[in-house]
């Protein structure tokens, strides 16, 4: 029968445990040549390492980049583009958008959650609006929280784009393909207010067709 000392060696000779299971594994090693026992709990957690490093996990794990390239990559770019302005998940989104595959585990969890289903939900919707429509904000616009720009500029100016789109409205001018929200109508229109040369991005909730 292997010792834990073995299995825990096998473990590390795998490709496929890293990150926390591999600094838990390290320091149980030295434990163990300390001829320190293992408390109960670190034998529980340790069958638990053990099974997410044996060896299928490993041939997962070495499949991963084909089955990620294949089944997830253009949806990934989809769920990391708007993790990348939410705290948790920022480093892997930005190793997805950089074309890096990411750790397997890690990623099925952010992709897995509630949020991202939300999101790749509305990003699948048919826009409501097209190219071209004029669009007033609706009751629920608020004119400093619901704005983007798509530069920098003084407050000044912003405020002055915004008030003239809040009072006068605007045209679309191009559909965004990135979402940053999970709430319903969370897809984002580039408009023109009229009478502007300064664009700006508003979603699809804060919105209604204008009347020509």
């Amino acid at each position: 029968m292997k010792t834990a000392k073995t299995k825990i060696e096998c473990a590390l000779s795998r490709s496929v445990c890293g990150g926390w299971d591999r600094t838990f594994l390290e320091s149980l090693l030295e434990q163990i040549a300390k001829d320190r026992l293992l408390s109960v709990k670190q034998k529980q957690t340790l069958g638990k390492v053990l099974a997410r490093n044996n060896e299928e996990a490993q041939k997962t794990h070495e499949n991963w980049t084909e089955v990620y390239e294949k089944e997830y990559k253009k949806s990934a770019r989809i769920v990391a583009a708007y993790h990348m302005h939410q705290p948790y998940y920022k480093p892997m989104s930005t190793d997805i958008l950089a074309d890096k595959v990411p750790e397997r585990g890690k990623f099925l969890r952010m992709f897995d959650n509630k949020y991202s289903k939300k999101v790749l939900a509305q990003h699948a919707m048919a826009p409501k609006y097209e190219m071209g429509d004029y669009i007033r904000p609706r009751a629920n616009f608020s004119s400093y929280k619901n704005v983007e720009f798509p530069s920098d500029m003084v407050w000044v100016r912003q405020n002055e784009v915004v008030q003239n789109f809040s009072k006068r409205g605007g045209f679309v001018i191009a559909i965004e393909d990135e979402i940053r929200s999970a709430a319903k109508g969370a897809k984002r229109y580039k408009l023109l207010p009229i009478g502007e040369t300064i664009s700006i991005i508003v979603e699809e909730r804060f919105l209604k067709k204008g009347k020509t």
